[in-house]
């Protein structure tokens, strides 16, 4: 004993070994209550804050939270062991007290971010809300805790009030503004598309000014992160949802119905009023006799004359278009309840358009594109036993067709001749 008073003895007369000693006992400290942290808190954090759903929290976050908590213990530490040592210098004193501050601050800021990325993954991990996001509220959360952070620092640096340091923030306020305009800005749009729920995860959106048509995978405070069918990723600012035009097709899904409409062009010089041939020729397909018996309401075509399909506006056109409309309506993959419409459009040098306005049962697109192929097919097959012509522009075959018709009429006045 005698010999450890004498060291002790000689150290406190020696004001640097002094200094030296509770520097390197501080830091002992520091050190011992860290691992013993690193080693136990973290069944304090799940019995503390997971102790209600202890099967349901992955250790992940037990141990991300424990990290974070165990910074605190030896800052408090350190911090409390300084009212016991007070033989070390003023200007040290205040030095390890300003680092212990500044720590403590640090690591609080840490911890919310932590806390708040947390509560992002778990939100968006239950199941009804699974296509909401709040990625851009929390960005904002950490970013006013880092702010207030920011602000305890300065304050401990200068030794002042945190409240001198607010005020005098005010004069820098239009600087802060100028620097910060896009994050607001970002700010403002995010709650907008949020909050009137016109844009969520899993969407399918298409911006056809910017070449982007895919799904929404991640929505965050400055920018909205879209895969393309391709698989390339597009980042759109949020602002940009607020000023720009685009189409989001989620309604279409919800509803469980894709709209067709499209349109095939018919020769004008096809269409024609009935004669009883292209009744005759009508009749051979099935469905077409009960349309032409609701158009002359009853009456068999045989006991009327050509003349009275004239007098009663019915053309070929007309009985092709109630056909069609019927045929679409048995259709498996046609919805019912819905819109099925074939209807004349308005003329033009390529022909008369002739549209297709229906919904199939299937929104998902190798479903919707076989439908409105499958359909279009037909009525490409079909049309002629109508007595209607499709309309195209003359191809290599067209001019080919011509010029063996021309020969042919060429030879025989040659001969003729010779």
């Amino acid at each position: 004993m005698n010999y450890l008073s004498k060291i002790q003895g000689f150290i406190e007369s020696n004001t640097v070994l002094s200094a030296a000693f509770s520097l390197v006992l501080l830091m002992f400290a520091g050190m011992i209550a860290h691992l013993i942290c690193k080693f136990f808190i973290v069944k304090v954090v799940r019995k503390v804050f997971f102790s209600t759903h202890k099967n349901q929290v992955p250790l992940d976050k037990d141990v991300r939270l424990s990290e974070k908590l165990s910074n605190f213990i030896p800052v408090i530490t350190v911090y409390y062991l300084l009212q016991f040592m007070p033989d070390l210098p003023e200007h040290l004193l205040i030095a390890i007290k300003t680092i212990c501050g500044i720590l403590f601050f640090v690591y609080l800021s840490l911890f919310f971010t932590e806390v708040l990325e947390i509560v992002n993954n778990s939100y968006s991990k239950k199941a009804k809300r699974k296509n909401h996001s709040i990625k851009g509220y929390i960005q904002v959360g950490k970013i006013l805790v880092h702010i207030i952070s920011a602000i305890m620092i300065l304050a401990i640096m200068s030794n002042k009030s945190p409240v001198i340091i607010i005020s005098s923030l005010g004069a820098v306020a239009a600087v802060l503004m100028l620097v910060f305009q896009h994050t607001l800005m970002s700010l403002v749009a995010n709650i907008q598309v949020s909050s009137n729920d016109v844009l969520q995860l899993g969407d399918w959106i298409e911006m056809p000014d910017n070449g982007i048509s895919g799904e929404v995978i991640d929505i965050a405070l400055h920018t909205i992160t879209i895969r393309n069918w391709d698989n390339t990723l597009s980042r759109i600012p949020t602002k940009n949802f607020l000023t720009e035009t685009y189409t989001n097709w989620q309604a279409m899904f919800s509803s469980g119905a894709r709209r067709i409409m499209r349109s095939f062009h018919l020769d004008q010089m096809s269409i024609r009023f009935l004669d009883h041939d292209m009744v005759q020729q009508m009749s051979q397909i099935r469905g077409v006799s009960e349309q032409l018996s609701a158009l002359m309401d009853g009456r068999d075509s045989n006991a009327v004359g050509e003349r009275w399909f004239a007098e009663n506006g019915i053309t070929n056109l007309t009985v092709f278009r109630k056909y069609l409309t019927a045929w679409l309506s048995q259709r498996d993959d046609i919805k019912k309840d819905m819109y099925i419409v074939v209807r004349a459009m308005k003329p033009s040098p390529e022909g008369l358009p002739v549209e297709v306005y229906c919904f199939t049962s299937s929104v998902l697109w190798v479903d919707y594109e076989d439908s409105q192929s499958a359909i279009f097919e037909y009525i490409y097959a079909i049309v002629s036993h109508f007595s209607l012509r499709m309309y195209q522009q003359p191809g290599g075959s067209d001019f080919w067709r011509l010029s063996q018709e021309r020969a042919q009429l060429v030879k025989p006045s040659e001969q003729q001749v010779d």
